[in-house]
């Protein structure tokens, strides 16, 4: 019996798991990313704004230290080198006008009105205010609001860029948790594969996960009632043997025997009973051989033109062409051809040919005959039953004895689209 191909569903499982992980780990960064981003946000604009009382309390200690040596007459900046300033001042008299700023700093007060503490400034500034001494002079030191966006920006990106760093390898490790975990599925798949219900030496390895115990146990518990009902049907179709063909033999020569000694006016008769006789013992052959189908095939080498010339249809002039012989077995193929020829002979042929093309994998017995033929549609129709296996109904007893006997090589039954008759293909592969 051929090992069973089975399809391994572990690539499907593997695909779906890994591509729920990672839509799961991404839709989990992206959570992160926000939820870090609101609170650092919060922090940061926190952090930018102590950073601002900082600075102005540094700069007030240090301006107020030297006051009576500033120029605050409004005459301009305090001379210093050029530098990108991230944090600008102003010291601004009670009447708003700008006594001293920092070379970067707007020439007008950041505020109109005197503002101890944070203040914003439309979307340009954000500023800290606080009193320089008692005539009622300011200090305001601000930040450009664009810098303070690019920062939370900035963080942004790098809290982001970690997550989905954290989450891709997240993914990817639990992609390779996965993939182990499947191994066991793939090795009870494989073991299936090679499981031989009808072997008595071959056996079903145990798995080594116990939620794959009970899906053993029934594969195991299968096989045994498989090889069971098996063995009762080669029981059955050996005794058959036995009690059909002796009787059908002796029926067959007795008929023969009577047709000689008939009046003519009774010949025609028991010719027609003859052929009956003849048919039915095909018929039981036929179906004797379906029972060892799923066998072992015996293989050896036959020789067409002597099969051919053996084959009982005189009314049909039956030719082989192509390779010599083939490898095959006998008893299958001859059973096979027998119901083929059977129903050319039915369909009006008066001749077929047998051609054998060999090739490195195989043999192709291709069958033709100038019978009526099928029609389109009704081939299809039967190809595909021969395809699925789904002979119930579709196909008749010689079509599916010919694809049973072919599978059993390793093959296939192809009915051939043809202008007239019917051409078939036996694929028998190779052992």
């Amino acid at each position: 019996m051929n090992p069973v191909r089975l399809t391994n569903p572990a690539p499907s499982i593997r695909k779906r798991l890994s591509g729920t992980l990672f839509v799961v780990s991404i839709a989990w960064a992206l959570a992160v990313s926000l939820v870090v981003w609101v609170s650092v946000r919060h922090e940061v604009d926190d952090l930018m704004d102590d950073t601002l009382q900082e600075s102005a309390e540094i700069l007030y200690g240090l301006l107020s230290f030297n006051a009576s040596q500033l120029p605050l007459d409004g005459t301009g900046s305090l001379p210093a080198p050029a530098h990108a300033e991230r944090l600008v001042w102003q010291i601004v008299s009670a009447d708003q006008r700008v006594l001293l700023r920092s070379h970067r700093a707007p020439a007008q007060p950041f505020l109109a009105q005197p503002a101890t503490g944070l203040s914003s400034v439309g979307d340009e500034w954000r500023v800290y205010g606080l009193p320089f001494d008692d005539r009622g002079r300011y200090l305001y030191v601000a930040q450009i609001s664009s810098e303070r966006v690019e920062a939370r920006l900035e963080t942004a990106e790098t809290t982001a860029a970690a997550a989905l760093a954290v989450g891709l390898v997240c993914a990817l490790l639990l992609r390779s948790r996965v993939s182990g975990e499947l191994k066991p599925l793939e090795a009870l798949s494989a073991a299936v594969a090679r499981y031989d219900p009808l072997d008595a030496a071959s056996t079903l390895a145990p798995v080594s996960r116990a939620e794959l115990a009970p899906m053993r146990d029934a594969i195991v518990h299968l096989g045994t009632r498989l090889a069971r009902m098996v063995a009762n049907e080669r029981a059955f179709s050996a005794h058959a043997a036995h009690a059909l063909r002796t009787p059908l033999a002796g029926m067959v020569a007795q008929l023969a025997v009577a047709q000689r000694k008939s009046p003519p006016e009774v010949q025609p008769h028991l010719q027609r009973t003859r052929d009956a006789a003849d048919r039915l013992q095909r018929v039981v052959t036929a179906l004797l051989t379906m029972f060892r189908a799923g066998a072992d095939v015996t293989r050896s080498r036959i020789d067409l033109h002597e099969l051919a010339g053996l084959l009982p249809f005189p009314a049909l002039t039956i030719t082989a062409s192509g390779a010599p012989s083939i490898e095959a077995d006998a008893e299958l193929l001859t059973a096979a051809l027998m119901n083929l020829l059977d129903n050319s002979l039915r369909h009006g042929a008066t001749q077929v040919e047998l051609c054998a093309l060999v090739d490195a994998s195989g043999t192709s017995l291709v069958v033709t005959d100038n019978g009526s033929g099928i029609d389109v549609a009704h081939r299809q129709g039967l190809q595909d039953a021969l395809d699925r296996q789904a002979y119930d109904g579709r196909s008749g007893l010689g079509l599916m004895l010919a694809d049973l006997v072919a599978r059993a090589h390793g093959g296939r039954l192809v009915l051939m689209p043809v202008a007239s008759g019917c051409t078939l293909e036996m694929r028998l592969e190779s052992s």
